[in-house]
Order: C-alpha cells, then sequence, then structure tokens
C-alpha cells in the first residue's frame, strides 16, 4: 500500500511540474508574440511618419512665393498644390493637388489615411491604416500658431505644420486591450523654407 500512495505522490509531483513548465512555456510564448506585435505596430507607425514627411516637403514646388499653396488647411484635412508629381518622382508640366483624407476602412479594423494625387490613391503607402485621430495644427515661418484651421489668404503663411495621430491596432489575444500610440510629427513645408531663405 506504501509503495502505491509513493507512485501516486511521485505522479501527482511529476503531473505540477509538468503543468508548471507549460505554463511557464506559454507565459514566454505570449510574450514574444507581445513584442513581436508591438514591434510591427512600431514599424508601421515609424513607415507613416516617414511617408507623410516626405510628402508635405514637396508643398509648393515651382509656385510663385506669394502664391496659395495650401488649399485646403482644416483640423482633419490638408491638401496643397505643387509640381513635383510624388507617384512618379517626377516634375511635371501641370500642377499636381496631394490631399490626406481619414476615412473608414474597408480592410482594416479603424480608420485609414488615404492620400491622393490629383484624384488617384498614391500607391501602396496611398492608405496609412489603424489610425482612430487625425489633427492637424498651423504654424508660420516663425513657429507661431496660426490654428487649427487656417482660411483665405492666411493660407500662404503656413509654413510648417503638427499631426497628431492615434494609432490603435487590435491585439490578436481576445482579452487584451488594443494597442494604441500617440504620435506628433512636426512637418515643413521644405521648399518654401528653402525658397524664403534665399
Amino acid at each position: 500500500m506504501g509503495a502505491l500512495l509513493d507512485v501516486l505522490g511521485a505522479l501527482m509531483v511529476g503531473t505540477i511540474l509538468l503543468l508548471m513548465i507549460l505554463s511557464f512555456q506559454m507565459q514566454l510564448r505570449e510574450t514574444a508574440d507581445r513584442t513581436i506585435y508591438a514591434a510591427h505596430m512600431m514599424t508601421h507607425v515609424q513607415t507613416a511618419c516617414k511617408e507623410l514627411n516626405s510628402i508635405i516637403a514637396l508643398c509648393g514646388v515651382n509656385l510663385p512665393m506669394d502664391s496659395v499653396v495650401v488649399i485646403i488647411a482644416d483640423s482633419t484635412k490638408m491638401a496643397f498644390r505643387t509640381y513635383w508629381d510624388y507617384k512618379n518622382n517626377v516634375m511635371t508640366q501641370d500642377a499636381n493637388t496631394l490631399s490626406f483624407k481619414l476615412k473608414d476602412s474597408a480592410t482594416y479594423v479603424g480608420r485609414e489615411l488615404e492620400i491622393i494625387q490629383s484624384a488617384s490613391p498614391i500607391y501602396d503607402l496611398g492608405a496609412i491604416f489603424w489610425l482612430d485621430q487625425l489633427k492637424f495644427y498651423y504654424y508660420d515661418i516663425n513657429g507661431n500658431f496660426l490654428g487649427n484651421v487656417v482660411t483665405g489668404n492666411t493660407r500662404k503663411d503656413i509654413f510648417s505644420l503638427d499631426i497628431g495621430m492615434t494609432f490603435s491596432r487590435q491585439y490578436p489575444y481576445i482579452a487584451s486591450p488594443p494597442l494604441k500610440t500617440k504620435v506628433q510629427l512636426k512637418c515643413y513645408l521644405m521648399n518654401r523654407f528653402l525658397r524664403y531663405s534665399n
């Protein structure tokens, strides 16, 4: 009888140790999944910021310095004119209009920032997804705040802007809260800055 109890006790201890090892392994895997997931999200945020900064830097290429190049300067929308064709990476004979618009996504949970050049989206990165919120803040050459909405002739004074974005992506595990990232990106209308300094 004592030998049977010893065998049962050894089985119980072995089972508990096996469960502890499996539980530890599952926690390691979940931690690795979370890390990979967060890294993927941050890569997406960096790509989005780089893309926006590159496009906005081309605002007003080949247009007169005293013209209004930013045609829409709203708190949630922006559009500007430039002779640079960002899609094909060439200078054109006609001015292109580049615009940014937040819309509900058909593919991803949340919303997406659609970047449109003269009525057609800019290649694959024409849509930046997993966005919850987008805000534009406009500044003059000296860094003075012009407002969230700039209208009329004052739009020609815009030389930089801050873009406030909140990215939100649902985590694959059901019980986990979504991963949220807030970014404030400073973009300069670099073409206008360079021409102003000459």
